[in-house]
Protein backbone atom coordinates (compact mmCIF):
# COMPACT_ATOMS: atom_id res chain seq x y z
CA UNK A 1 0.00 0.00 0.00
CA UNK A 2 1.71 3.17 -0.69
CA UNK A 3 2.18 6.32 1.77
CA UNK A 4 -0.24 8.99 1.81
CA UNK A 5 2.18 12.24 1.24
CA UNK A 6 2.65 14.18 4.98
CA UNK A 7 0.95 17.76 5.14
CA UNK A 8 4.73 19.34 5.20
CA UNK A 9 5.35 17.36 2.05
CA UNK A 10 2.70 19.01 0.33
CA UNK A 11 3.32 22.13 1.93
CA UNK A 12 6.71 21.79 0.59
CA UNK A 13 5.72 20.72 -2.85
CA UNK A 14 3.46 24.20 -2.85
CA UNK A 15 6.36 26.23 -1.76
CA UNK A 16 8.54 25.13 -4.62
CA UNK A 17 5.92 26.03 -7.00
CA UNK A 18 5.56 29.17 -5.82
CA UNK A 19 9.47 29.60 -5.69
CA UNK A 20 9.94 28.21 -9.21
CA UNK A 21 7.32 30.51 -10.16
CA UNK A 22 9.15 33.87 -8.73
CA UNK A 23 12.53 32.41 -10.39
CA UNK A 24 10.56 32.59 -13.87
CA UNK A 25 9.46 36.57 -12.54
CA UNK A 26 13.08 37.43 -11.89
CA UNK A 27 14.43 36.26 -15.10
CA UNK A 28 11.53 38.34 -17.00
CA UNK A 29 12.57 41.22 -14.30
CA UNK A 30 15.64 41.29 -15.00
CA UNK A 31 15.55 40.91 -18.66
CA UNK A 32 12.96 43.56 -19.19
CA UNK A 33 14.88 45.86 -16.44
CA UNK A 34 18.53 45.49 -18.42
CA UNK A 35 16.11 46.52 -21.72
CA UNK A 36 15.09 49.19 -20.09
CA UNK A 37 18.48 50.47 -19.45
CA UNK A 38 19.30 50.28 -22.94
CA UNK A 39 16.20 52.16 -24.04
CA UNK A 40 17.41 55.17 -21.81
CA UNK A 41 21.06 55.08 -22.41
CA UNK A 42 19.72 55.44 -26.25
CA UNK A 43 17.24 57.78 -25.64
CA UNK A 44 17.73 61.52 -27.38
CA UNK A 45 19.74 63.36 -24.99
CA UNK A 46 18.46 67.08 -25.78
CA UNK A 47 17.41 69.04 -23.20
CA UNK A 48 13.93 68.29 -22.82
CA UNK A 49 14.51 65.10 -22.10
CA UNK A 50 17.39 65.53 -20.01
CA UNK A 51 15.59 66.25 -16.37
CA UNK A 52 13.31 62.79 -17.00
CA UNK A 53 16.27 60.73 -18.11
CA UNK A 54 18.16 61.45 -14.94
CA UNK A 55 14.73 60.62 -13.16
CA UNK A 56 13.79 57.74 -15.00
CA UNK A 57 17.94 56.77 -14.19
CA UNK A 58 17.13 57.38 -10.90
CA UNK A 59 14.08 54.38 -10.48
CA UNK A 60 15.80 51.95 -12.70
CA UNK A 61 18.34 51.62 -9.61
CA UNK A 62 15.62 51.53 -7.52
CA UNK A 63 14.08 48.44 -9.31
CA UNK A 64 16.67 47.36 -10.08
CA UNK A 65 17.68 47.23 -5.58
CA UNK A 66 13.78 45.64 -5.87
CA UNK A 67 14.77 42.78 -8.36
CA UNK A 68 18.24 42.38 -5.89
CA UNK A 69 15.90 42.18 -2.96
CA UNK A 70 13.41 39.90 -3.74
CA UNK A 71 16.12 37.59 -5.44
CA UNK A 72 17.85 37.74 -2.21
CA UNK A 73 14.41 36.37 -0.10
CA UNK A 74 14.35 33.57 -2.22
CA UNK A 75 17.51 32.53 -2.07
CA UNK A 76 16.48 32.42 1.80
CA UNK A 77 13.65 30.46 1.30
CA UNK A 78 15.27 27.53 -0.86
CA UNK A 79 15.76 25.70 2.44
CA UNK A 80 12.72 23.50 3.07
CA UNK A 81 12.90 24.38 6.49
CA UNK A 82 12.05 27.59 6.13
CA UNK A 83 9.32 26.92 3.28
CA UNK A 84 6.38 27.24 5.17
CA UNK A 85 6.19 30.92 5.32
CA UNK A 86 6.23 30.62 1.47
CA UNK A 87 3.31 28.02 0.72
CA UNK A 88 0.17 29.02 -1.12
CA UNK A 89 -1.73 31.93 0.24
CA UNK A 90 0.94 32.87 3.03
CA UNK A 91 1.26 36.69 3.31
CA UNK A 92 4.76 36.72 2.33
CA UNK A 93 3.68 34.31 -1.07
CA UNK A 94 0.95 36.98 -1.81
CA UNK A 95 3.47 39.60 -1.04
CA UNK A 96 5.75 38.24 -3.18
CA UNK A 97 3.52 37.40 -6.11
CA UNK A 98 2.29 41.66 -5.88
CA UNK A 99 5.78 42.94 -6.01
CA UNK A 100 6.60 41.46 -9.04
CA UNK A 101 3.49 42.17 -10.45
CA UNK A 102 4.07 45.96 -9.43
CA UNK A 103 7.57 45.90 -10.97
CA UNK A 104 6.25 44.78 -14.03
CA UNK A 105 3.29 47.45 -14.38
CA UNK A 106 6.33 50.23 -13.66
CA UNK A 107 8.61 48.91 -16.01
CA UNK A 108 5.77 48.78 -18.77
CA UNK A 109 4.98 52.87 -17.52
CA UNK A 110 8.10 53.51 -17.62
CA UNK A 111 8.90 51.43 -21.31
CA UNK A 112 6.19 53.74 -22.71
CA UNK A 113 7.79 57.09 -21.28
CA UNK A 114 10.94 56.10 -22.98
CA UNK A 115 8.96 55.60 -26.35
CA UNK A 116 7.16 58.83 -26.55
CA UNK A 117 10.41 60.99 -25.35
CA UNK A 118 11.05 61.33 -29.17
CA UNK A 119 7.54 63.10 -28.99
CA UNK A 120 5.30 64.44 -26.75
CA UNK A 121 5.32 62.15 -22.97
CA UNK A 122 1.71 61.37 -21.60
CA UNK A 123 2.55 62.53 -17.98
CA UNK A 124 -0.80 62.54 -16.84
CA UNK A 125 -0.89 58.81 -18.16
CA UNK A 126 2.34 58.03 -16.93
CA UNK A 127 1.46 58.99 -13.00
CA UNK A 128 -2.19 57.01 -13.44
CA UNK A 129 -0.06 53.64 -14.40
CA UNK A 130 2.29 54.38 -12.08
CA UNK A 131 -0.66 54.69 -9.34
CA UNK A 132 -2.55 51.99 -10.54
CA UNK A 133 0.46 49.67 -10.70
CA UNK A 134 0.79 50.23 -6.96
CA UNK A 135 -2.23 48.67 -5.80
CA UNK A 136 -0.14 45.59 -6.45
CA UNK A 137 2.36 46.87 -3.44
CA UNK A 138 0.50 44.78 -0.90
CA UNK A 139 2.07 46.75 2.21
CA UNK A 140 -0.71 45.88 4.41
CA UNK A 141 0.70 42.30 4.49
CA UNK A 142 3.45 43.69 6.84
CA UNK A 143 2.52 42.69 9.83
CA UNK A 144 1.05 39.43 9.11
CA UNK A 145 4.57 38.57 7.03
CA UNK A 146 6.31 39.97 10.12
CA UNK A 147 4.19 37.71 12.46
CA UNK A 148 5.12 34.39 10.43
CA UNK A 149 8.51 35.25 10.38
CA UNK A 150 8.62 36.09 14.75
CA UNK A 151 7.28 32.29 14.41
CA UNK A 152 9.04 30.89 12.66
CA UNK A 153 11.42 32.35 14.51
CA UNK A 154 9.87 31.02 18.14
CA UNK A 155 10.13 27.39 16.09
CA UNK A 156 13.66 27.74 15.37
CA UNK A 157 14.54 28.68 18.36
CA UNK A 158 13.13 25.56 20.14
CA UNK A 159 14.61 23.43 17.38
CA UNK A 160 11.29 22.00 15.60
CA UNK A 161 11.48 21.69 12.31
CA UNK A 162 15.55 21.40 12.31
CA UNK A 163 15.35 25.01 11.33
CA UNK A 164 18.38 27.03 12.75
CA UNK A 165 18.80 30.78 14.07
CA UNK A 166 21.40 31.62 11.52
CA UNK A 167 18.99 30.00 8.24
CA UNK A 168 16.12 32.29 10.23
CA UNK A 169 18.16 35.14 11.13
CA UNK A 170 19.00 35.31 7.23
CA UNK A 171 15.22 35.31 6.19
CA UNK A 172 14.18 37.85 8.57
CA UNK A 173 16.98 40.04 7.30
CA UNK A 174 16.48 39.58 3.76
CA UNK A 175 12.42 40.09 3.83
CA UNK A 176 12.81 43.41 6.31
CA UNK A 177 15.38 44.75 3.31
CA UNK A 178 12.55 43.76 0.71
CA UNK A 179 10.29 45.64 2.53
CA UNK A 180 12.00 48.80 2.98
CA UNK A 181 13.10 48.61 -0.84
CA UNK A 182 9.70 48.55 -1.89
CA UNK A 183 8.49 51.32 0.72
CA UNK A 184 11.25 53.41 -0.93
CA UNK A 185 10.31 52.71 -4.55
CA UNK A 186 7.09 53.32 -3.88
CA UNK A 187 8.18 56.92 -2.65
CA UNK A 188 10.21 57.68 -5.14
CA UNK A 189 7.71 57.00 -7.76
CA UNK A 190 5.69 59.63 -6.08
CA UNK A 191 8.05 62.09 -6.62
CA UNK A 192 7.14 63.59 -10.33
CA UNK A 193 8.73 63.10 -13.35
CA UNK A 194 10.63 65.37 -15.67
Amino acid sequence: MPLLPRATDIEHLDAQDLLDELCEDQLMLSMDLTRLEELVAAAPDDAAARAALRTLSARLADLGALRDALANVQLATIDPRLQRVVVTDSPLADYLRGIYSWAHAVLRALDHLVASLRGQPDWALLRWRIEEAKNFHFDELHEAIRADLMALTVVAKGGAFGANGPAVNELVYAVERLISTAVALEEHLDERFG
